[in-house]
């Protein structure tokens, strides 16, 4: 089977949707060809240089004439079984599309977003699902929402939960030793962490006062926020300003893995009080850690933390604040909640994910003809 996999992202910002590649596609069985469409084949090609991928450069950057229009041709040139893209597909013109919705946060929430986000998904989106012969999702919360936005049997969608790849599962301890001595200077020697895009949804200014609160109780040294700024940062930096909350609020940026790995370990707990995810990576990151994880009990996020964190409403600043307190000064309680992580992020591993997707490729790729 030739499969061919849209893969732009790996070279662009951080974000979710590319850390799911790189974690899927080492787990992939050499047995099937990969035909890995990028920005930058050469890049990609030194990240995966195993035989069984192939790099091709993508010629058009414009998304919607590369969508409904280069990828059909790409496919049909290297001769694609099946093309796998995420979120939105050519509607025409390929063998065995295969699409990931990782969620539809724009179309439940579209306050998190621009209008025309929104509108993209309801369109252009909802087309694609409708046109694809495979679709793949990361939870049983998104499968409900594609299926009730879209008008699709959830039959047809897959859930194919996310995993962490083996630096995660098997954390390289020394290196992550050498990467916080070069961090710890530049951080509070008590610190919460908060990881994710700096966008509304994610709670930054909930989880600034949270810290604030902590601070002012010196339960804690403030928090540390690490992710890209996104739509409605500008806000958010002018009213921590406004209201001197950016006084117990640290950002930081361009991290290596180690660096992050570390930022996780020393961490006196993870605030995750996000309102809408699709799956939600950092919980998942924290557990691996051995660091405790107070999260939100909104979406998909109870479903992927499982019992390995402490849930609460993420817009009630009082329980949160009582949560993050109660884990900061209960020993025992942040013993059984690094317990029960470690056991439930056992659970999310690359070859369960690759295993799933291939045979999402193989219900979708169309038989093959037999010449007489």
């Amino acid at each position: 089977m030739r499969v061919g996999l849209d893969v732009h992202v790996l070279t662009g910002p951080p974000q979710g949707t590319a850390s799911v590649w790189r974690n899927l596609l080492p787990a992939l069985p050499a047995e099937n060809s990969y035909v890995l469409y990028s920005f930058d084949p050469g890049a990609t090609a030194a990240a995966f240089p195993q035989a069984h991928f192939e790099h091709r450069g993508i010629p058009i950057h414009q998304p919607h004439l590369r969508i409904l229009a280069g990828y059909a041709w790409l496919a049909r040139r290297d001769r694609c079984d099946v093309f796998h893209t995420n979120y939105y597909a050519p509607l025409v013109g390929v063998r065995g599309r295969v699409l990931t919705i990782h969620d539809l946060v724009y179309v439940d929430f579209p306050e998190f977003s621009t209008g025309l986000r929104s509108l993209q998904q309801r369109v252009l989106g909802r087309a694609s699902a409708r046109a694809a012969r495979g679709i793949i999702t990361d939870s049983e919360y998104a499968q409900g929402r594609i299926a009730h936005h879209f008008d699709i049997s959830r039959d047809r969608i897959t859930v194919v939960y996310p995993g962490l790849s083996a630096v995660w599962q098997v954390p390289d301890e020394p290196a992550i030793a050498a990467a916080w001595a070069t961090l710890r200077a530049r951080l509070p020697e008590r610190y919460m962490l908060g990881v994710g895009r700096m966008d509304p949804r994610k709670g930054v200014l909930v989880a600034a006062r949270v810290a604030h609160a902590l601070r002012e109780e010196d339960a804690s040294d403030g928090l540390v926020w690490v992710g890209p700024s996104d739509f409605g940062a500008d806000a958010i930096e002018r009213e921590l300003r406004r209201s001197g909350m950016d006084r117990a609020v640290i950002r930081v940026g361009d991290l290596s893995l180690l660096e992050l790995q570390a930022l996780y370990r020393h961490a006196q707990l993870l605030l995750f009080p996000s309102l809408a995810e699709g799956f939600g990576y950092p919980p998942l990151e924290a557990m691996a850690m051995g660091t405790p994880a107070v999260v939100s009990n909104r979406t998909s996020i109870p479903e992927v933390c499982g019992d390995g964190g402490l849930v609460v409403d993420p817009v009630d600043v009082r329980a949160l604040t009582e949560a993050a307190r109660s884990v900061l000064r209960t020993p025992a309680l942040r013993e059984a909640l690094v317990a029960r992580g470690r056991r439930r992020v056992a659970g999310f591993t690359n070859s369960i994910m690759a295993d799933r997707t291939v045979e999402v490729y193989r219900r979708a790729a169309p038989p093959r003809r037999v010449r007489p």
